[in-house]
């Protein structure tokens, strides 16, 4: 159990960045929402990627009830992230930075209980 947490880990921190870094260059283009939109949607493919392969170990071919799993966790996730993220421009910041960051907390922890016990199962 501790291997795929910490691979999950990893997984996390890169694609982490990957988003912000995404999430810096969408936001000089498109209005800020829009632009934490896109780029999550670009990091979910490389997270669906590496945690197939890497996290979870599977070499399976990607089926369609994988593949259909996978998206309804991810709309799970982005409705929690999109959910936090206006909490945290309410309540806490304006800082679309700082709002993605907390935001990202509670997603990673769902996502890698949904990924373990639904996704790739």
């Amino acid at each position: 159990m501790i291997g795929p947490v910490i691979r999950f880990g990893v997984v996390g921190t890169v694609i982490y960045g990957f988003n912000f870094a995404l999430l810096w260059l969408f936001k000089r283009i498109v209005p800020e929402l829009v632009a934490v939109a896109i780029a999550y949607i670009l990091a979910v493919a490389a997270h669906f990627t590496l945690n197939k392969l890497w996290v979870f170990g599977s070499r399976t071919t990607v089926r369609g009830g994988e593949v259909t799993r996978y998206v309804l966790m991810v709309v799970i996730c982005a409705l929690c992230t999109s959910a936090m993220v206006w909490v945290a421009f309410r309540f806490i910041t304006k800082n679309v930075f700082v709002a993605n960051a907390l935001a990202l907390v509670p997603a990673t922890l769902l996502s890698f209980l949904l990924m373990r016990r639904f996704v790739f199962r």
